[in-house]
C-alpha cells in the first residue's frame, strides 16, 4: 500500500467498484472499439482531426453530441445516432467476453464485504450484457448487489450522477460509500459524487497519478486491499 494521501476510518456501507482491470482483467480491444466509433462519426460529416484515438471515449461521445447539436440536428436524431455507437460498442465488448479472469483476490475481497453485510456495486462505462458476463464468468455475480453500466440513461462517469444513482439503488448516500478504481476519472468521479477513492494499480495509472488523482490509499491490486480493508470493518 502506498503512503495515504488523507485518512478514512470509518466503515462504509457500500463499496462501489470500476469493472474492467479493477474487479476483471478486461478483454476488450479498445483500439478497435475507439477505431469503430470515430470511423462511424467520420462518416456521418464530422471531420477526423477532431476525434484523436488517444482521447478516452466519454469526451470523444461528448464532442460528437455537441456537434450534432450545433449543426442542428433535432434531438430524436441525436439520440439515434448515439444509441448506433452504443451498438457497436455493444458488439465489440462481447466479442472476446468469454474469455474474461478475475483480478487476483477480486473474489475474496467482495466475499469479504458480503460477511460484513457491506453492500456491493459496480459503476461501469460497459454494457450491461458486458458487465453481467463477465461477472457471471468469474464467478462474482452473486456477489454484487446492483450495477450502473452505459446503457442507462444517467451520465457517464466522472460525472457524479452514475454514481449517485448506483448509490441510491444501494441505499445509502455517497458519503457513507467507499469508491475503487484504477483510473483518475474514477477519482474525480468519487470527488464530484462526495465519496472517498482508493486507487488500484491494475490498470495502466501509476502510483503516483492515482494518489495526485486524490486516492486515500493505492494498492497493487484489489485483492492487496484486503488487510486495509479488514481494519475499517473490523467491529
Amino acid at each position: 500500500m502506498s503512503a495515504k494521501k488523507k485518512t478514512f476510518s470509518r466503515k462504509p456501507s457500500a463499496v462501489i467498484f470500476d469493472l474492467d482491470d479493477t474487479l476483471i482483467v478486461s478483454t476488450v480491444d479498445y483500439g478497435k472499439f475507439k477505431r469503430l466509433v470515430i470511423d462511424r462519426i467520420v462518416e456521418d460529416g464530422e471531420p477526423r482531426s477532431d476525434y484523436s484515438m488517444e482521447e478516452l471515449i466519454v469526451p470523444t461521445l461528448r464532442r460528437y453530441e455537441a456537434a450534432l447539436r450545433s449543426r442542428g440536428v433535432p434531438e430524436f436524431g441525436i439520440r439515434k445516432r448515439l444509441a448506433d455507437l452504443d451498438t457497436i460498442m455493444d458488439i465489440v465488448e462481447l466479442e472476446r467476453v468469454s474469455e474474461t479472469t478475475a483480478i487476483p483476490g477480486a473474489s475474496d475481497i467482495l466475499s469479504l464485504l458480503r460477511t460484513k453485510a457491506v453492500k456491493i456495486g459496480v459503476l461501469t462505462r460497459g454494457c450491461r450484457g458486458y458487465a453481467t458476463a463477465a461477472l457471471q464468468k468469474t464467478g462474482m455475480d452473486q456477489l454484487v448487489d446492483e450495477i450502473e453500466c452505459r446503457n442507462s440513461t444517467s451520465k457517464p462517469k466522472p460525472d457524479p450522477e452514475s454514481y449517485l444513482k448506483l448509490a441510491r439503488a444501494l441505499g445509502v448516500g455517497p458519503a457513507e460509500t467507499l469508491f475503487v478504481g484504477d483510473h483518475p476519472m474514477d477519482a474525480q468521479c468519487a470527488a464530484n459524487a462526495g465519496a472517498p477513492f482508493v486507487g488500484v494499480m491494475t490498470g495502466d495509472v501509476s502510483e503516483q497519478d492515482l494518489i495526485a488523482a486524490g486516492s486515500i490509499a493505492v494498492f497493487k491490486d484489489v485483492g492487496h486491499m484486503r488487510s486495509w480493508l479488514e481494519g475499517l470493518l473490523s467491529d
